[in-house]
């Protein structure tokens, strides 16, 4: 009587996994074949940035037939535990086609490993000299004759507000008594009315400070974006590249067990009605 409950209950529970584990499998291999298929032409297996998108999808997908095939397994292993038969010969060659399946995954996986930490790296020093030549066109415009006359041209609007201002006792008695302009300036202000030269050497001084902050400003530019691009490059080898070698290795370990134990497994043919 507990026996006959125990396989009332452990024989739909044994098909259910070992469709869902099935259905997972057929379901990574549909999505694979629409991920290698590009959306528009050409296709390129050979170009460094499909090769990249691919792989990256890949790994991120491989622990999906891993699942089913654990699914599957399990389902085999409580039909196993039901009556002593195993699984029926439709089953047996699915089991032997997932473990060929894991097999051909395996190795797919151990060779993404290396070719994207490759890839990564050659587009990593791609993007590094894309922002040194960035920088260095950045860097020589600030020399330009364009730069400086733009620099010159500011200036000279400035000194021209300026002179306006000190011709006007009212206006310039305001802006100096109010807070909104630095001490700095405030002192130029007030030496400017007796020694223009004054004005002069502040507006030079200003100049050059611009210039120096610029240049200051794209080279920590460089410095960052430099920055986010390597940490961005180690951060997909260790993830993708590490990933795809542990898959590969659990890969390996369930088609080496599985194959094992299968090809040594003498229950491969219609399973037998068990005793009463």
């Amino acid at each position: 009587m507990k026996g006959s409950a125990n396989r009332l209950i452990s024989a739909p529970a044994a098909l259910i996994s070992k469709l869902v584990g099935t259905i997972l499998i057929l379901s990574f291999l549909l999505d694979t074949v629409t991920l290698l298929i590009p959306s528009s032409p050409p296709f390129s297996p050979l170009d460094r940035g499909w090769q990249l998108t691919a792989t990256t999808q890949l790994v991120e997908r491989g622990f999906i037939p891993m699942l089913g095939m654990a699914l599957l397994f399990l389902g085999s292993w409580m039909d196993d535990q039901v009556d002593g038969q195993g699984s029926g010969q439709p089953w047996q060659l699915v089991k032997l086609g997932a473990l060929v399946l894991s097999g051909i995954l395996g190795l797919v996986f151990l060779l993404a490993a290396p070719l994207h930490i490759n890839n990564v790296r050659l587009a990593s020093n791609e993007g590094l000299q894309r922002i040194q030549q960035q920088a260095t066109q950045a860097e020589t415009q600030l020399s330009s004759p364009d730069f400086r006359a733009q620099v010159e041209q500011r200036r000279t609007q400035i000194k021209t507000q300026i002179g306006d201002l000190l011709k006007d006792d009212q206006r310039l008695n305001q802006a100096l008594q109010s807070g909104q302009v630095p001490d700095q300036l405030k002192t130029v202000l007030q030496q400017s009315k007796d020694n223009p030269s004054v004005l002069d050497n502040y507006l030079e001084q200003q100049a050059k400070d611009f210039s120096n902050q610029t240049l200051t400003q794209v080279r920590d530019r460089k410095q960052q974006l430099e920055k986010q691009a390597k940490m961005g490059a180690l951060k997909s080898q260790v993830q993708i590249g590490l990933s795809s070698l542990f898959l590969a290795i659990g890969y390996f370990i369930i088609t080496g067990t599985g194959l094992s134990g299968v090809l040594s497994s003498p229950k491969i043919g219609p399973r037998k009605a068990p005793k009463r």
